[in-house]
């Protein structure tokens, strides 16, 4: 209902201003209120007219969308938005006032297309970011402070990682997982959840799959044990752990490997509620100091 309401005071605005230039040029050229002395000026009188008229329209539509932007995204997104779209009215005002004082206008908009293809190309990486950037903005598929991960077919192996299984969990970082800290013209930056800071072009955020708040009720500990240790014994002290932390609300474990001195166990914990990374932080712990005595 909003974007219609400024869609249609935008249209109010040309409408009036398209009509303020006719009757200009019904008044200079039909009835020819300009004073005798002054018609050689006719046409410089007019332009200058339609030129006021024309600056006037463009000062209300910026203004217009500068106050609806401003109820949509983040005040610093908007300048650079109202600057492009005023540098473009500006040009035309221009062309327009060129054309009534009867330049001729090809050769202007001739150089300016080999300009601009010029800059075009020189730039293409950085303009594709800015109105990537733009689009972003304008449709909000994700907004900062959500959680998202991220998937693109030019990161679909980005940064794999051979921890050993002893340690850690060996995997490949197949997507980009992270809460919105900002949605630049340029940059999109994700916080992962270790801490890291990541900022991706905007050109590749809106060629990738991004999945928004997606639930997150899974976790995965692996774990390694002497052979000596007995496996039914393990699972009861895991199911003991489980059950004294309310957000666990089923677990499920396995063997994955079995070496010359030691077994791998991999425990799958199913959360409802707080926030998975302590919770998993939380299940270490306590199965470390059970560990000891095992």
């Amino acid at each position: 209902m909003e974007k219609t309401t400024v869609i249609s005071r935008i249209w109010w605005i040309v409408l009036t201003g398209l009509i303020l230039i006719v009757l200009v040029f019904f008044l200079t050229k039909i009835v020819s209120i300009v004073p005798v002395v002054y018609k050689p000026f006719t046409g410089d009188i007019q332009a200058l007219l339609f030129g006021v008229i024309l600056y006037i329209a463009l000062r209300l539509i910026l203004k217009t969308l500068q106050n609806y932007l401003e109820r949509r995204v983040q005040k610093k997104y908007v300048r650079p938005l109202v600057f492009i779209i005023s540098l473009i009215g500006y040009f035309v005002i221009l062309l327009a006032v060129l054309a009534l004082l009867g330049v001729d206008l090809s050769s202007i908009i001739l150089g300016s297309a080999f300009a601009g293809a010029i800059v075009g190309l020189a730039a293409q990486q950085i303009l594709s970011n800015f109105f990537s950037g733009v689009l972003l903005i304008w449709t909000r598929p994700f907004a900062p402070g959500e959680y998202i991960e991220f998937n693109s077919w030019q990161y679909s192996y980005m940064l794999p990682s051979y921890p050993p299984k002893y340690l850690s969990r060996d995997e490949f970082r197949w997507k980009i997982a992270g809460t919105v800290e900002d949605i630049s013209m340029n940059f999109t930056t994700i916080v992962e959840n270790d801490g890291t800071v990541t900022k991706i072009p905007n050109s590749i955020i809106i060629q990738g799959a991004i999945t928004v708040n997606p639930v997150r009720n899974k976790i995965q500990v692996r774990t390694e044990m002497l052979n000596s240790v007995d496996y039914d014994g393990l699972k009861k002290r895991i199911e003991s752990i489980a059950s004294r932390m309310k957000e666990i609300k089923d677990f499920a474990t396995s063997v994955e490997e079995i070496g010359r001195e030691t077994y791998l166990v991999k425990i799958t914990l199913t959360t409802e509620g707080g926030d998975s990374e302590a919770v998993r932080a939380r299940f270490m712990e306590d199965l470390l100091a059970a560990r000891k005595n095992i």
